[in-house]
């Protein structure tokens, strides 16, 4: 391992002064320039051995995550030889699609046999697979004059997994929040009193209104309100004008939509409902360039509703792409009577306020659930939320439920928020 060139050019220097000091016959000069020739000459004929015993290891926390959370990545880095290692450094191989935003992959420091230096830090997650490569070190001799740089494989995690279905805790522990059917004004099996008839020998006991017996001597079957499942449309706004981050190494607010739309398709689906899904502002098949899938239930929907929001998070606009306002207005023939709309949009525009209303013009029940992904430490970013909100309150002025996800609030939080169930269990929504 050749010496470092600062130590190089000392020695020189050095070597110059003393040579001039014997020559010119200054016995200061030349003991001036004894005591760094020797410190000098220790540090560049000092070596650093390339060979040295270390042993890494990788964490990530989580391994599997959704877009926008922060995943930790710790690095240790272990003396696995004999003998001290008086200066090391190391570097983790950060994926370049990933941006740390906390902490440093860097660390350094002496190590004796048996000891470890970590380094700690924070990315972001963005949808895909992202590979972790080999860590870097760099070890220095004891005079600092030699530097010996190597690979050092990683055991433990190697790849941070990003999925629009990964689970962000404590969603999966909240149970079904949406309810597993819309009453209706029909009599029959349910859980909500509806009416009262006359018994009928068939009637089982556990229906018969036992207390009007008791008042009145009199055998009464109780009808209870029954209930249908709902359909709900999933309306994912992934036009160029949503497709924003709010600062380095984030998910765009159309990755965030489709997240927050993959857990809503499951636990819609978990619950009973049928459930559909539309990708706005992309080339779809349909006449009006949408992608459409009609709301169904079972495993086959749910496996095409989830590679369509996945694939809604790459998908393009080519130049002659469809009008987004034809698109909506297809939405509003394809989606059944009585269904429920659901747009995830981040409201950066106001074509999803339009949108809002031209739904509610057709009777439509609507949500929308906007992601922020605005900067709030700018005069620009905080004018824009400004209007954001303001679009928050039309969408709510025009009948719908909004719901407002700010990078704060858990995903579940939210979604209970846009899909709460009323007094009757049904689906609660806007409506015009």
């Amino acid at each position: 391992m050749n010496p470092t060139a600062r130590w190089t050019a000392g020695l020189i220097a050095a070597a110059v002064l003393a040579t001039v000091g014997a020559a010119a016959g200054y016995a200061s000069l030349l003991l001036a320039a004894v005591v760094p020739l020797l410190y000098l000459t220790y540090g560049v004929l000092s070596t650093a051995d390339a060979d040295v015993a270390l042993r890494a290891h990788r964490e990530i926390e989580p391994a599997t995550a959704p877009p926008g959370q922060e995943v930790t990545v710790t690095l240790t880095v272990e003396n696995a030889g004999s003998d001290p290692l008086p200066d090391v450094r190391v570097a983790d191989a950060v994926p370049e699609s990933l941006g740390v935003i906390d902490g440093s992959p860097r660390g350094g420091t002496a190590l004796e046999p048996g000891e470890t230096l970590w380094a700690e830090y924070s990315v972001v997650a963005k949808r895909g697979e992202h590979e972790f490569g080999a860590p870097r070190a760099r070890v220095r001799s004891f005079g600092a004059g030699a530097a010996a740089d190597r690979a050092v494989e990683a055991s433990g995690e190697r790849r941070l997994h990003c999925r629009l279905d990964a689970s962000a805790p404590p969603i999966e522990q909240q149970g079904d929040r949406f309810a597993g059917g819309m009453p209706t004004d029909s009599p029959g099996q349910g859980l909500e009193f509806h009416s009262t008839r006359p018994y009928r020998r068939d009637d089982p006991a556990s229906r018969i209104d036992w207390r009007h017996y008791a008042k009145r001597d009199e055998l009464t079957t109780v009808n209870y309100r029954e209930r249908r499942a709902s359909s709900v449309v999933l309306v994912v706004d992934a036009r160029p004008a949503s497709r924003v981050v709010a600062g380095p190494a984030r998910p765009t607010a159309v990755e965030l939509a489709a997240y927050a739309a993959t857990h809503a398709l499951e636990d819609l689906l978990g619950a009973g409902h049928e459930v559909g899904v539309a990708v706005v502002g992309a080339d779809g098949p349909d006449d009006a360039g949408l992608h459409w899938l009609a709301p169904g239930s079972g495993r086959d929907r749910r496996a095409r509703a989830r590679d369509l929001l996945a694939a809604a998070t790459e998908a393009t606009a080519g130049e002659n792409a469809a009008d987004p306002d034809a698109q909506a207005a297809r939405i509003a023939t394809l989606a059944p009577p009585r269904a429920q709309l659901v747009l995830f949009s981040p409201l950066l525009d106001d074509w999803p306020v339009e949108t809002v209303e031209t739904w509610g013009v057709r009777d439509y029940s609507r949500v929308v659930l906007s992601p922020d992904v605005l900067t709030h430490n700018t005069v620009t970013g905080q004018f824009e939320s400004v209007r954001r909100h303001t679009r928050l309150a039309n969408c709510q002025a025009a009948g719908a439920r909004a719901v407002d996800w700010s990078r704060a609030t858990p995903l579940y939080a939210v979604l209970e928020a846009a899909f709460a169930a009323d007094a009757r269990g049904a689906l609660t929504g806007g409506s015009s």
